[in-house]
């Protein structure tokens, strides 16, 4: 979609809708005034006049609410669109900031492996292999991580909540580190698909953090109503961290995730402090609708 053209557009129905019902009337009352008062008797002219009057209305509108839709269904798949490219734009930006650079050092300690069996140093070489595992499990679990978000709207299919508590145990299991799950109460699906697919993500990108930089014995992921919005909170008692001094790599990892909470009208903030562990806070703001058999419903709007 070409943001000039939606522009034009929308500026020509703006002169449409301003102009058209005063020119429609004007020349209604030209034809009515200079030729057909002459012809049809008063009533069968009101009557005449109102017909097209209404049925001029109703095309009207029809048309106006046509290509505003077809406007907002385009801007919706653009949209679309955009999430999905920068995607797979922060994929290939993680997996060569992970796994590529994680096989760079893997090939130089192979090497190094090489030189300690060949000259017998056989501490130095347990130590090397020691080091290659923690690499191969890092990016084990750095391509696990792209391949959950590449089909994290398949996940969806089984309910968020439960997609939500497969992530935590898969974290639980792959690392040993405790995690405590409370969701809302009842735990109903009040997001939708766009909006589940970022707080997984967001979720991922937060486990992802704690993984790599927290060094966390326990993880509490918790959800609650607060008036309006809904709070999903992430907090881990690892060594924590000053906010305005991090590394490249846990930076990228921050930003994406307040740029994922934005992308679906919310926010994120990132408490932490050293030796306190670190806190991420997503507030969604929550839309009333209405359900089956008229009862109201809440939902999470993106």
């Amino acid at each position: 979609m070409n943001y000039q053209d939606d522009r034009a557009r929308y500026r020509r129905l703006k002169l449409l809708t301003i102009a058209g019902p005063t020119l429609f009337v004007a020349a209604g009352e030209t034809v009515r005034q200079y030729l057909l008062q002459a012809w049809l008797a008063p009533t069968i002219l009101t009557l005449l006049v109102v017909a097209v009057t209404l049925v001029g209305s109703v095309l009207f509108s029809w048309y106006v609410f046509r290509v505003l839709e077809q406007i907002e269904t385009e801007r919706r798949a653009y949209k679309d669109a955009m999430l999905s490219l920068q995607e797979r734009e922060r994929i290939a930006r993680e997996m060569h900031d992970g796994v590529a650079q994680n096989l760079a050092v893997l090939n130089l300690q192979v090497h190094k492996l090489t030189d300690d069996v060949q000259t017998d140093r056989k501490e130095a070489a347990l130590k090397e292999l020691e080091q290659i595992r923690e690499v191969v499990q890092d990016s084990f679990f750095d391509v696990r991580q792209s391949l959950f978000d590449l089909k994290a709207t398949r996940r969806l299919q089984e309910g968020f909540w439960p997609a939500v508590e497969k992530q935590l145990h898969e974290f639980e299991k792959h690392t040993a580190v405790t995690v405590n799950f409370h969701p809302l109460e009842p735990a109903e699906d009040v997001f939708n698909e766009l909006t589940s697919v970022q707080v997984l993500r967001i979720v991922q990108e937060s486990l992802t953090n704690i993984r790599k930089h927290a060094g966390a014995h326990s993880v509490t992921v918790a959800c609650e109503r607060q008036g309006s919005q809904v709070q999903f909170v992430i907090m881990d008692d690892g060594r924590g961290f000053q906010c305005d001094k991090v590394d490249r790599s846990l930076h990228f990892g921050l930003s994406v995730m307040r740029e994922r909470a934005e992308s679906i009208g919310g926010t994120a903030e990132i408490v932490s402090q050293p030796g306190e562990g670190t806190k991420v806070t997503i507030m969604l703001p929550v839309l009333g609708r209405r359900g089956e058999h008229g009862k109201s419903k809440a939902h999470v709007g993106g």
